[in-house]
């Protein structure tokens, strides 16, 4: 189907999932926060060298050095430490909002 790669494509995407910044926006306390693996860092320093973060989405590429600077990260789940309603009812219709596209 490469004839087709062209309108396979998907034009602009919505990243719903945490960026490690919204550690602090959201209030995360401490105990959510998970340390860094050595995987971890592997695999988010591969990601920093893919040429697409530069041109496309520099964005994503400082939410990457960000994460590997603090040392820590955080899974989606952590953010219902302030209710169990907030990822549908705050935290999803904020990023569809004001979501960064690609």
């Amino acid at each position: 189907m490469a004839y087709d790669a062209k309108f396979l494509r998907v034009p602009n995407i919505h990243w719903l999932g945490t960026f490690p910044s919204d550690s602090e926006k959201y209030n995360l306390p401490q105990r959510c926060l998970l340390p860094l693996t050595a995987e971890d860092k592997r695999k988010t320093e591969a990601m920093l060298l893919r040429c697409y973060l530069h041109r496309e989405v520099p964005s994503w590429r400082s939410e990457l050095e960000l994460m590997l600077q603090r040392g820590v990260k955080f899974e989606i789940e952590a953010l219902s430490v302030h209710s169990l309603s907030f990822l549908s009812e705050v935290y999803l219709p904020s990023k569809i909002q004001g979501g960064i596209f690609i």
